[in-house]
């Protein structure tokens, strides 16, 4: 949708008049787009999709059934058939900003936002689960654009076996961890803080699946390396005995997230034409190396050696 047509639509549902502007924002990594909406005293976010939108749609329906006591950009309007949102404006300081400039502070607050959701119930993210289709669908697309495409890698009748071992162990993880409601997409840029509250966003996939798969994405942050130290306190904000409840639990989830990350990495430059997610790619290789290397299960350290093969070509 051009500018013209929404900037009419918001005159029409009022929140526009001739001394409104109207500023383009960064995106996420989906179609959707967005925008800054002035009025007068007042801003608004304004989020975009094709008419119909399904992720707007979901963003909608997930807002109203989340619990009070997560904190969510309250929405103002939406009109469904042209896919408009018009949402409070919560800033442009990223969980990320916070902690390159105060620490983890904050970080310690997302943890325990993660319990909030897992006290959710499973129906809240409506019948979304992740199943063996969906990790499947994950694990296959960074066999392609990450390992195929970027890294040029090809696999011998050993490594596709071992790729295929890998892959069948994390899907029967998953299907058989259908835990708690997971927000599915909880890093850094996705929570904003405002008046020292910090805010959720980017929710609308909300998935059932692992305690740890939220952790995992805060904790193991594609894009903060946080220290060892700091590592530890968010694990055990998490729960004081995590490494002898949680460990084994999380390395698995580490090692998925990490590989689906790196998959939509190469799978946003090589498809969408998006180049400002390599920057991420060497530091997430060297560390997905890095947990196979260690683990103990066994295919996993021969998944490192394959991922390796990257580095040498």
């Amino acid at each position: 949708m051009n500018k013209e047509s929404i900037t009419q639509k918001l005159e029409e549902a009022g929140f526009y008049n001739d001394k409104s502007t109207l500023e383009k924002l960064s995106g996420d990594a989906s179609s959707r787009e967005y925008y800054r909406l002035t009025n007068d005293s007042q801003s608004f976010v304004v989020c975009v999709e094709s008419s119909n939108g399904q992720q707007n749609c979901d963003f909608h329906k997930v807002t109203n059934n989340i619990l009070d006591n997560i904190k969510t950009p309250e929405i103002f309007y939406y009109d469904p058939q042209f896919s408009i949102l018009v949402l409070e404006d919560i800033g442009s300081v990223s969980l990320k900003d916070f902690y390159e400039a105060s620490g983890i502070s904050k970080h310690i607050q997302a943890v325990e936002d993660i319990k909030k959701y897992q006290k959710m119930p499973l129906e809240f993210c409506m019948n979304r689960i992740f199943d063996r289709e969906k990790i499947g669908f994950e694990f296959d697309l960074a066999c392609n654009f990450f390992l195929n495409q970027y890294l040029g890698v090809s696999f011998n009748t050993q490594e596709a076996g071992i790729v295929k071992e890998v892959r069948e162990f994390i899907i029967d993880y998953y299907d058989a961890h259908r835990d708690v409601v997971c927000h599915r997409d909880y890093h850094s840029n996705n929570l904003y803080v405002k008046d020292n509250t910090l805010f959720h966003i980017d929710y609308q996939d909300m998935r059932v699946g692992p305690k740890m798969y939220d952790l995992v994405s805060l904790v193991d942050d594609c894009y903060i390396d946080f220290s060892d130290e700091e590592k530890k306190k968010l694990l055990l904000t998490y729960d004081e005995k995590f490494y002898e409840k949680y460990g084994d639990d999380y390395h698995i989830v580490q090692v998925q997230r990490t590989f689906k990350a790196l998959g939509s990495f190469a799978y946003l430059k090589i498809d969408k034409n998006k180049e400002g997610y390599l920057q991420f790619i060497p530091i997430n290789l060297h560390k997905l190396i890095s947990i196979c290397e260690k683990s103990s299960i066994e295919v996993f350290r021969s998944f490192s050696d394959i991922l390796k093969r990257g580095l040498d070509d």
